[in-house]
């Protein structure tokens, strides 16, 4: 199992037995704009940050 490297924006989730390594990049919010017609980082933000999030947004986030 290697680290994550918090320094490169990585962080640990373990789901059962499983250990996967998570980094979100410009590509990835690319495709969550587009995924959820955010339009730019701060609709983005604004959409998350309101607390209410849809089941679609959640499979977009889990893809």
């Amino acid at each position: 199992m290697t680290m994550a490297n918090r320094r490169r924006g990585e962080v640990p989730l373990t789901l059962g037995q499983e250990c996967y390594t998570l980094c979100l990049t410009l590509g990835a919010l690319a495709e969550l704009e587009d995924a959820l017609g955010a339009g730019d980082l701060a609709g983005l933000a604004e959409r998350f940050a309101g607390g209410r999030l849809a089941a679609r947004d959640v499979i977009a986030l889990l893809g």
